[in-house]
């Protein structure tokens, strides 16, 4: 089991200048925010996600989320998980995000309970 507190902590360090990772500072703290998001994910989906076979996709646990839990933390999760996604794909069109949109998604990612 990933240490989510850890994860989220160390991204957290990352935005504040704390810990240097160069100029993907903020794409990096992303993608820790996104492995704490999804580790959370997978405990949420252990239950049902055993009696498949296979491995569920993160989207086909997300809808399994929303329907079968509480729909509006489903909701949530997938919007969360959308803009952790987009955040973390580098485009060569597109900006490095900055770190208060970061730290805004890292906040979103605690809220949820990771």
């Amino acid at each position: 089991m990933i240490d989510r507190g850890a994860l989220l902590q160390h991204a957290e360090q990352i935005l504040d200048g704390e810990v240097s990772v160069g100029s993907s500072g903020p794409r990096t703290a992303a993608l820790l925010a996104r492995c704490a998001f999804e580790d959370w994910l997978d405990e949420q989906s252990a239950t049902w996600a055993s009696n498949v076979c296979g491995f569920p996709s993160t989207k086909s646990k997300l809808v399994v989320l929303e329907v079968l839990g509480d729909s509006d933390v489903g909701s949530q999760a997938r919007r969360l998980w959308s803009s952790l996604s987009r955040t973390v794909h580098h485009h060569a069109y597109e900006l490095q995000p900055s770190a208060v949109e970061v730290r805004h998604l890292v906040e979103q990612v605690r809220r949820l309970g990771v």
